[in-house]
């Protein structure tokens, strides 16, 4: 391809991404791209740009063979997989920032990349405009990775800065962040942990070679969260962040997590405040890397699409070499246990979690709140009933370590 002629984009969505992407072009036009046509959804949503700029029929673009590249930078993960498998099975090149899309459908989307020649970029899917999925890609190819964990979700991580930093309640912490731009209307995808769960998800095929269904991670959101939680953390010295994780146990095995976790004055990740997402990688020869940038918000994730752009135009495309040394995908291991506080109203679910190493806090009126050890297995088997019940679990350490043996009260041997 002539890389001096101006590259033509077709742009699906013009929300919170689609008009980062297309404003940063429009701040630096020497740079040989332009978004030519732009696809939407609503007809009568209003939109900075005049009428002419849009149009509302996906098949004009997907059937556009003058344009050079298509971003879809759409809300919608079924629209977006639509979007994205017809381009790839017509042998285009498609940059994406639909994380939730990716995790439910990487592995088709790999198929459909080898059978008919198209190329897809995914960068601005994870933690926006920190350049991770290439850093893991390329740096870390060949070095193994003992862990990846991290904050992955800015709206999550300005809600809990907002609630320790300034003493703020759940509730007006997290107006303020839907007032400011940074969590949706809907605001369950980041404060349930799910967004955080298909990032990781995608961060596993490019770390560890293991292409993760959603399903096999368990996810518990901050938005059961309440005061006694929080003074809990308080008294331990700690806050509390959402922290998505994926280590390698000595014997090869993977434990996936998305969990509300107490991070310590001293950990890696306790510097990552307000909007700011963070990503520790352990490799086998560097050690620990803390990358730490803005993880939301239309510029920054706007420039890691644009970023992709610039790599198609260059001929690059992921390699997935992690996922070529691992002939056969590592087991998750449902025998690991960690160390995790739980409150509940629900003292059967206590019973069926299968808790080892309890230690009483707190009963009163209905309500229990304990520190005990669980099984991964456990946490994927009741995550709904947990999240159903409003119940809360809470890693007690980003390192998941436990307490030496105690012995659980009578009470509450009685109570489950």
């Amino acid at each position: 391809m002539d890389t001096n002629r101006i590259l033509k984009i077709g742009l699906f969505g013009f929300g919170c991404v689609g008009q980062g992407l297309y404003d940063i072009l429009q701040k630096q036009p020497n740079l040989p791209a332009q978004v030519v046509k732009i696809c939407v959804k609503d007809p009568l949503k209003e939109r900075s740009l005049p009428a002419n700029h849009f149009t509302f029929d996906a098949q004009e673009l997907l059937n556009d063979d003058n344009l050079d590249i298509l971003v879809e930078a759409i809300s919608d993960a079924h629209d977006a997989y639509d979007i994205v498998t017809t381009a790839l099975r017509q042998g285009k090149r498609v940059v994406t920032a639909n994380k939730k899309m990716v995790a439910h459908h990487l592995e088709k989307l790999l198929q459909l990349q080898a059978e008919y020649g198209g190329l897809l970029l995914y960068e601005a899917a994870v933690a926006g405009g920190i350049p991770i999925v290439r850093t893991v890609e390329e740096f870390f190819g060949q070095e193994p990775v003992s862990r990846i964990s991290g904050i992955l979700n800015g709206s999550s991580n300005y809600i809990l800065s907002q609630i320790f930093k300034e003493q703020k309640p759940y509730a007006e912490a997290l107006q303020e962040a839907q007032d400011k731009g940074f969590a949706e209307l809907d605001p369950w995808l980041d404060v349930s942990g799910a967004d955080s769960r298909h990032k990781l998800c995608i961060l596993s095929a490019h770390a560890f070679g293991r292409v993760l269904s959603p399903e096999e991670v368990p996810f518990i959101g901050i938005n059961a969260l309440s005061q006694p939680d929080w003074e809990f953390a308080r008294c331990r010295g700690a806050v509390i962040k959402l922290v998505a994780s994926l280590h390698k146990t000595e014997e090869g095995k993977l434990v996936p997590l998305v969990l509300p976790t107490l991070v310590q004055p001293t950990d890696d990740l306790t510097t990552v405040e307000q909007e700011f997402n963070g990503i520790v990688v352990e490799g086998a020869y560097t050690g620990l890397q803390l990358f730490k940038g803005k993880g939301a918000g239309g510029l920054p994730t706007g420039a890691a699409v644009l970023s992709d752009i610039a790599g198609l135009l260059k001929g690059y495309q992921y390699q997935y070499p992690k996922l070529q040394q691992n002939q056969e995908a590592a087991e998750l291991d449902k025998g690991f246990e960690l160390e995790i506080y739980v409150r509940t109203e629900n003292a059967s679910l206590l019973g069926v979690l299968g808790l080892t190493k309890i230690i009483m806090l707190q009963r009163q009126s209905e309500t229990i709140s304990l520190v005990g050890n669980v099984t991964l297995g456990a946490l994927v088997k009741y995550q709904e009933k947990l999240r159903e019940t409003g119940s809360l679990v809470m890693a007690t350490s980003v390192h998941y370590t436990g307490h030496e043996k105690k012995i659980a009260s009578p009470e509450l041997a009685e109570a489950i």
